[in-house]
This record gives structure tokens, sequence and C-alpha cells, in this order.
């Protein structure tokens, strides 16, 4: 059985995103980090860096408990155990390169955008936005088919909201969006009520 702690925020969206497409049985375990859920000395023994999400998997390799915090790594763990979303051998280095494209530069730009006074974030934003929509021109999805390159940025880029970087400014990259929005998972996921 698996367990999915996690809160309405994109991090612990992805972590139930991901969740969901694998289509494994698991049990969602709200952690209001509002109230300081994540800080309390049995969700530090899952999580000792006190964040959400994570993920304890009873019956993880060999057989054993696994625990998995991170949504990246959450999102890597579910799609390795269910041979899901990881790609065929041959597009699998094209799911590789935008899964990490999008956890090292994506993530951690989008994630700060309107509440640093920055203007480099604005623009590295916006070069972010061009390059993926360049990509996706003609192509419905980051590698040959829906994969971990589609899934881990959604949640992040599904709520941009600013002035003045809009996904809607970037043709291919909003149709991106769109597409991933309407997959059932996707939607639930989306759609959970937290608190």
């Amino acid at each position: 059985m698996i367990d999915l702690y996690a809160w309405g925020t994109t991090n612990g969206r992805r972590g139930l995103l991901m969740a969901e497409e694998s289509g494994l049985p698991f049990t969602l375990h709200q952690i209001n980090i509002q109230k300081g859920d994540q800080k309390t000395p049995e969700y530090e023994k899952i999580n000792p860096y006190r964040k959400i999400p994570a993920l304890i998997d009873s019956e993880g390799p060999g057989g054993k408990p696994a625990t998995i915090f991170e949504s990246v790594a959450i999102c890597f763990y579910l799609a390795e155990k269910t041979g899901k979303f990881l790609g065929s051998a041959a597009d699998h280095p094209n799911v590789l390169k935008w899964s990490m494209f999008h956890a090292t530069n994506v993530l951690a730009v989008f994630g700060v955008l309107g509440r640093v006074n920055d203007p480099s974030f604005e623009t590295g934003a916006k070069n972010q936005l061009a390059t993926m929509d360049k990509h996706l021109a003609g192509r419905e999805w980051f590698a040959y088919d829906y994969s971990l390159a589609d899934i881990i940025p959604y949640t992040r880029l599904a709520g941009v909201k600013h002035e003045t970087v809009r996904t809607a400014d970037y043709p291919n990259v909003q149709a991106w969006l769109d597409r991933v929005g309407a997959r059932p998972a996707v939607r639930k996921a989306m759609d959970q009520k937290f608190g």
C-alpha cells in the first residue's frame, strides 16, 4: 500500500498528480502546512527536512518499505515502479533531459517568480517559456509521448499568475498545458480539496 503525505501546494499536487497517474492504490494524508503538521515528530520520521510531499510504499523494492520525499523523486519512483511515463528505451534520453530541465530550471525560477522583486527572474522565466514553446512546436508532448517530462512541470506552470510572464503568450506551451490539464488523473489531482 502507498501512503502519500501532501498539501495543496504545487509540490504537493505534483506528488498527488503522479500518484493518480500511476494507477496504483494509495491513501492521501493531508499535511496541513499552515497548521505546522509537517513539523510534528511523527512526520519528521517520514521526512527529516519536514516538507511535503512524502510517500511511503509498504511494498517497495525487494518487498521492503520505501520512504521517498521530494516531489520529483516521488514522480521518478512511481514511474519506475509502474514502468509508465519513462518513454521507450529510444526516447528515455528525451524524457530524462526534459524532466531535468524542468526540475532544475523551471521549478526553481517559477517558484520565486512574483515573490522576489528581481527582473532577472522574469527574464529567466520568459527565456524558459520561449525554449519550451519552440520545442513544442509541431509536437504534443516534451518527449515522444506523455511522460514525466510533462508531469513534473505541470503543477508549477498551470498556476502562473504574473503581470508580464503569461503562458498564454506562448501558444505551444498553452496548448500543451490544456492537453495535460484535460487528462482525467490530472483533473482529479488538481481538483482535490485540501483543508
